[in-house]
């Protein structure tokens, strides 16, 4: 393989650090042509968390909608493996793909599998497009491409249901760096028990099931603090609602990233209640500061707890079992130290280094290329 050229929506912190390591380890060139290259801007670097001079070592090639310059680099390209993570709103990386194939080339999909983060009739439509007029529509991506990495995880569903099969699925994820300046903190004790969550509070982040779980621990005489970041459609009404009940929960809004790295360090737990929810990097943010995780099952990132057992699953939308989790936590003492231990186990694994290497795996073991 004389290298690897990644077919993207944009730069994303999730993501750069894998890519780099992918060239580090691979000793291959790697280029990451960028669909909306507006984005590509110094302020926006900033904005998702990466240093201007943060994976330097990588091309960056603006593309955008010009199907002339899409078609130079895959000339200059043409023995290079092509990895393409934007296909279903990108028509003119359709085409490209196909004149990949037609010249005897590789490519893969690496890309989170259609997720359905619509309520109401939204949701009814999304749901009627995935299973009528997108499977049509990427047949033959899906026909041609030499394997599927899938950003969301093992949940495989939305992924099968567009007409993926079973061998050319590689579960994987989202593992960017450590938040700059954090600190992995070792968990010493479950006491007192602070829970965290933090992101947007919309519906399919599932603030409101996190809430009505926090109820539920409050019933059941379980001390705690929580405390919930962001704001969001559903800020005002679960603000109103801990106030109603008199529920131990903080809502800072916004706090600045220095603020939030100390709460990802100093939190006994921390909470993603997503429903529908493709991964949740935010997650990742938690872990690499040494918190355990309670996660939902509708969350692609669920698959960190089921690999490492860095902390406790509770069914999607089920907020008296995520009570329960919680409340495992907070009382058994010996059930936590298990988990903050795996957490520190975990914390390796979850760098790009080593997801790097999954990814080089995942060539071979689809014997798309010989690395």
């Amino acid at each position: 393989m004389k290298g690897i050229v990644i077919w993207a929506q944009s730069i994303c912190r999730s993501v750069m650090g894998l890519y780099a390591e992918v060239q580090r380890q691979s000793e291959c060139p790697v280029k990451i042509t960028l669909y909306h290259c507006d984005r590509y801007s110094e302020n926006m670097r900033s904005v998702i968390g990466l240093r201007n001079d943060e994976f330097s070592s990588v091309e960056m090639i603006p593309v955008g909608h010009d199907l002339q310059r899409g078609r130079q680099v895959i000339e200059e390209t043409r023995e290079w493996l092509h990895v393409f993570c934007i296909w279903q709103k990108a028509p003119e990386y359709r085409q490209l793909m196909a004149e990949i194939k037609k010249c005897g080339g590789k490519y893969a999909i690496a890309c989170e599998a259609p997720c359905n983060m619509h309520y109401g009739v939204r949701r009814l439509i999304q749901k009627i497009y995935y299973r009528t007029l997108l499977p049509l529509r990427g047949k033959s991506v899906i026909e041609n491409a030499d394997f599927f990495l899938n950003y969301s995880g093992c949940d495989d569903r939305v992924a099968k249901l567009i007409g993926w099969r079973n061998e050319k699925i590689i579960p994987f994820g989202y593992f960017p760096p450590p938040l700059e300046k954090s600190n992995f903190i070792k968990r010493t004790a479950n006491q007192p028990f602070v829970i965290l969550s933090t992101g947007i509070m919309s519906k399919h982040r599932g603030a409101d099931v996190l809430v009505r779980g926090l109820h539920e621990l409050s019933r059941r005489g379980v001390a705690y603090k929580a405390i919930m970041t962001q704001k969001g459609a559903l800020y005002d009404s679960m603000k109103e609602y801990a106030r109603k009940f008199n529920l131990p929960i903080e809502f800072p809004g916004f706090v600045e990233m220095g603020d939030l790295i100390r709460m990802y360090e100093t939190c006994s737990v921390f909470v993603g209640s997503g429903r529908d929810e493709p991964w949740g990097m935010r997650l990742n943010d938690a872990l690499n500061c040494g918190a355990p995780l309670i996660v939902s099952r509708g969350m692609g990132g669920v698959k960190m707890i089921d690999d490492y057992h860095c902390g406790l699953s509770f069914r999607n939308e089920d907020y008296i079992d995520l009570a329960e989790k919680l409340q495992s936590l907070a009382d058994d003492e010996d059930l936590y130290l298990s988990c903050a231990e795996n957490v520190v186990e975990s914390y390796s694994e979850i760098s790009p280094a080593a997801q790097a290497k999954n990814f080089l795996n995942s060539c071979r073991k689809c014997m798309v290329v010989d690395v």
